[in-house]
């Protein structure tokens, strides 16, 4: 069976922080890209609060140095992969040199991650009124409804030109994912009455990311945990709202992807 997104359905589970951070910021910058293709007032809405929460996550910790360790250890890890001979040597020669490629253009940054963004007077306005329940509202932001207020175009670009100044982190985020899930094969895994344990050899490398594919026609979710030392994997059953999910009691197939670059 093809596993395309209209016959599986793909539950990612980090096992890292930075792995965890990276995987917010796909979440905001696709969101916002989406929302850019819409021509409605709530479309521009949801822009900005997609950019709002990238920039968010920005504020946390120094998300430049974690980048640019997770870049130079990828590239690391693609040497690795260069000398087993198990992917086309060009490929990962250039995905070699983007990683340093982006890594360089990180570091090379003027002012921090974001830093432009918020020196914004609007959506510095914004920002402020964010985690205020309704807080944006008209009566609260008038500069704000105004701004929603201007034509299509207008608004369209004043978000494209939000969303650039991102640029480098999100090529930087597509990377490090795309690297993550496609270096690694999936396995058939059967999960005895719901459950599954796999404990990884001690040597083994740390895995960055658990990927649990199941078909959409399955009644079951996953319910992932995990460390170095033991993932566990329990499927549940939730057949409404208003039920709370309970394990699985027969065997449930999936696919596993064990993401360690």
């Amino acid at each position: 069976m093809s596993k395309t997104a209209s016959t599986w359905i793909t539950y990612e589970h980090p096992l890292g922080e930075r792995i965890r951070t990276v995987l917010r910021l796909e979440y905001y910058f696709e969101a916002a890209a989406e929302a850019l293709q819409g021509k409605r007032v709530v479309d521009s809405r949801m822009a900005v609060d997609a950019l709002l929460g990238a920039l968010g996550i920005l504020d946390r910790g120094d998300i430049r140095s974690e980048f640019i360790k997770e870049l130079d250890r990828l590239a690391g890890g693609l040497s690795r992969i260069a000398t087993l001979g198990t992917r086309p040597e060009d490929e990962v020669a250039d995905e070699k040199a983007l990683c340093r490629d982006l890594l360089n253009r990180i570091d090379a940054a003027g002012a921090g991650l974001g830093q432009t963004l918020r020196d914004d007077e609007l959506l510095c306005a914004i920002a402020q009124r964010h985690a205020v329940g309704a807080g944006t509202c008209g009566f609260d932001l008038p500069a704000y409804h105004r701004w929603l207020s201007q034509p299509h175009g207008q608004r369209q670009a004043d978000l494209e030109r939000w969303l650039d100044h991102f640029s480098d982190l999100r090529d930087a985020t597509a990377l490090i994912l795309h690297l993550q899930r496609d270096t690694a094969q999936p396995e058939s895994i059967h999960a005895e009455q719901g459950a599954w344990q796999y404990r990884p050899p001690f040597d083994s490398r740390p895995i960055q990311l658990i990927r649990v594919q199941v078909p959409t026609q399955c009644p079951h979710f996953p319910e992932v945990t995990g460390n170095r030392h033991m993932i566990t994997v329990r499927f549940l059953h939730q057949p409404d709202t208003h039920s709370r999910p309970a394990l699985a009691q027969e065997d449930v197939p999936f696919q596993l992807t064990i993401c360690d670059l």
